[in-house]
């Protein structure tokens, strides 16, 4: 947990995800216009000190300890100066926590250190994504920090396996195939995650909601009717009940459902291209929220006949599950009991109890009653018989081994079976593989042979 950290794209991930999680928590000021300044000056900022983390290659050095003393001088001054005043608290802990990180990052040389990196920009995300300001177009930043998390961990994971694999001199992996497992096993992840997300009961793809909890989440109950008699709506309590409020810093809360996103659904062209043209908003989003406004449009129009007939689709299946509900229970239930006595074969089979009951019978059947089958088979049914009592005593054969390849492992601790295994193993293969039948001679000398290897492994 503690192994000294030297992978680059480890670094890298951690620096892509400890900037988007600020990102994420400047997005919230973005009608001030000083989002692409602040996104900036901490994407310099957590570069240089994760640069000087990665320079020490995993010892940490007197020149990354005076980094952090440097960062933390100045980081002190700015937040006195700057920070608590301009964003009070508790908005000020997220920024004071990002300058703690950032000089962390200058003696950032181990895996522990790096995971705590990851945990701090989750809690700044966190922090974020619970604001009363957040809604859906905070995942044009949300989305690449969990790809960056997910490419931070597999990476560090990869990198160290190919680390081991060349300390080992089993080889020199090369840099293409790392990045090729890497890419393959971020996809791979997120790809099960969205999976899963999709999996569970939701009614759309922003929220999971409980029909035990509360309608709304808080702080989005709606715009007080005066900003000036935030959180003092009847029945609301004080400052920061569900029903509006104030901000940690002072600020009253601005607006309610209809400001941010719709209620349990994903928003409509309308509200996209109202929240394209927020104040702050950056080209690129903006843009590319007209697009996928004009995209829905299109898709609203272009596939609402096959919309309909899907539904109509959906309810006729759901009418027929309706009607034939007891006998599609009989059929589950059917299904399930033959899957539990499938189980049950499969867990007798391995049971030593088991195996002992299968020997009797076997005696009983080729030796007592000699009530095996004629030619080939009966062959086939004494080395069966025979493999069994080896079992028995510990000595199962293996799926991929042959013939003679199991007389070897059965008798390497038992030279006294050689004789008895090696004759019979010889019997069965010229009854399988050779052009003689196996006669009533041949059938005798089969059950002798089986009878002297019972009495010693039975």
């Amino acid at each position: 947990m503690n192994a000294p950290l030297t992978h680059l794209p480890a670094y890298l991930g951690l620096w892509a995800s400890l900037v988007l999680a600020v990102t994420c928590n400047a997005f919230l000021d973005i009608r001030f216009g000083i989002f692409g300044f602040e996104v900036i000056v901490w994407t310099a900022v957590f570069a240089w000190t994760t640069l000087v983390g990665y320079g020490q290659r995993g010892i940490a050095d007197e020149r990354g300890s005076g980094q952090q003393k440097i960062v933390l001088l100045v980081g002190g001054v700015l937040t006195v100066l700057i920070v608590i005043p301009v964003w009070g608290f508790p908005r000020a802990g997220v920024y004071i926590l990002a300058i703690l990180q950032a000089a962390m990052n200058c003696v950032t040389t181990t895996r522990r250190q790096l995971h705590f990196g990851l945990l701090v920009s989750v809690v700044m995300v966190m922090f974020a994504a619970a604001h009363h300001r957040a809604d859906w177009t905070m995942l044009f930043y949300l989305v690449p920090y969990i790809v960056a998390v997910v490419f931070t961990l597999v990476s560090e994971q990869v990198s160290r396996r190919a680390e081991d694999i060349r300390a080992a001199s089993l080889g020199s992996p090369a840099a293409a195939g790392q990045g090729l497992a890497i890419a393959a096993a971020t996809i791979l992840i997120l790809a099960l995650a969205g999976a899963l997300y999709m999996a569970t009961p939701q009614p759309n793809w922003l929220h999971l909601r409980s029909s035990w909890g509360q309608p709304t989440p808080p702080g989005l109950a709606g715009k007080p009717d005066d900003p000036g008699q935030a959180g003092q709506r009847p029945g609301s309590g004080q400052s920061g009940g569900q029903g509006g409020g104030m901000a940690g810093n002072g600020e009253p809360l601005e607006g309610g459902p209809g400001d941010l996103m719709p209620q349990w659904g994903w928003p409509g062209s309308a509200a996209m291209r109202e929240a394209a043209g927020r104040p702050g908003m950056p080209a690129w989003q903006s843009g590319l929220i007209e697009q996928l406004a004009d995209a829905g449009d299109w898709v609203g129009k272009t596939c609402s006949p096959l919309k309909r007939e899907i539904e109509d689709l959906i309810e006729r299946l759901r009418e027929w599950l309706k009607e034939h509900r007891k006998e599609i229970a009989a059929a589950l239930l059917a299904l399930i009991a033959v899957a539990l006595l499938a189980a049950l074969a499969l867990l007798l089979r391995e049971v030593r109890a088991v195996t002992w009951l299968r020997t009797r019978l076997d005696y009983l059947r080729l030796v007592s009653f000699d009530a095996g089958a004629a030619g080939t088979d009966g062959a086939a049914q004494y080395y069966a018989a025979m493999e069994r009592l080896f079992a028995l005593r510990e000595t199962p054969r293996r799926p991929t081994a042959n013939a003679r390849e199991f007389l070897a492992e059965a008798t390497e601790f038992r030279p006294h079976l050689r004789p008895q295994a090696t004759e019979l193993t010889w019997l069965f293969e010229r009854a399988r593989y050779g052009d003689a039948p196996t006669g009533p001679q041949e059938r005798r000398w089969l059950r002798d042979l089986y009878r002297a290897l019972f009495r010693e492994l039975g």
